[in-house]
């Protein structure tokens, strides 16, 4: 499938297409009417984006507010990244140091919290915290291989009506790999800002299968 390009729809979260790299993902996910497209720009990491290709990609999608995906770098360069990069919003990682969050201010920050089973964070005291100077906090549940059942179930720590109060209280998004039948159920009892999906690479140049996303969006297609 190429260009999945469609009649304007209206979803019933927020959409955050992380770890754009090409522009078959920044168009699929803007025609998508996403809000926001994220762009790895952490030049340790091998899904690092570099400026030129960034602003090429940008320059052919509208709607979508960019985002910087950010690791350990400093706020001096996080600060002049936005500038070069003409981003709307930056993401760092769970680990950023909380003094250099603080001079962060001013930005829209997106703050990944990566939930651990073993680590049993304490989830309303951690967002308390940062709450000040985070606009939005997303939850990744991927990276330890969290679903939904497990959420729902109560599994290990969790507590389904804490992250319902947690979501109500904050602008959270969630990473979370989901079934199409499992969105509307996640949605309507945690209520979240929004869901963090992933771009990725294209089977040939312009060429990628977005069956699966497409099963996805069209669930939770108001």
């Amino acid at each position: 499938m190429i260009w999945n390009f469609k009649q304007k729809k209206v979803l019933k979260t927020k959409i955050k297409a992380a770890q754009i790299s090409n522009l078959t993902d920044a168009r699929y996910f803007a025609a998508w009417y996403s809000e926001w497209l994220g762009f790895c720009c952490d030049t340790t990491s091998p899904n690092y984006v570099s400026p030129e290709l960034l602003h090429a990609i940008r320059d052919w999608v509208e709607g979508p507010q960019i985002v910087g995906e950010f690791g350990a770098q400093d706020a001096a360069y996080i600060h002049q990244a936005v500038k070069t990069l003409n981003l709307d919003a930056v993401q760092v990682g769970f680990f950023y140091d909380v003094a250099q969050l603080e001079n962060l201010r001013g930005l829209t920050v997106i703050r990944e919290i990566v939930i651990d089973p073993n680590e049993n964070i304490d989830l309303a005291a951690t967002l308390a915290a940062l709450s000040d100077s985070v606009e939005y906090f997303l939850l990744e549940f991927n990276k330890n291989n969290i679903n939904w059942n497990d959420i729902k179930n109560n599994k290990n720590y969790f507590n389904v009506n804490i992250l319902k109060s947690l979501c109500k209280k904050y602008p959270v998004l969630l990473s979370i790999n989901i079934k199409p039948d499992e969105a509307n159920e996640l949605l309507e009892t945690l209520d979240p800002e929004g869901l963090n999906v992933f771009g990725g690479d294209e089977e040939k140049v312009g060429f990628k299968s977005y069956d699966e996303m497409d099963e996805l969006f069209e669930a939770i297609e108001l």
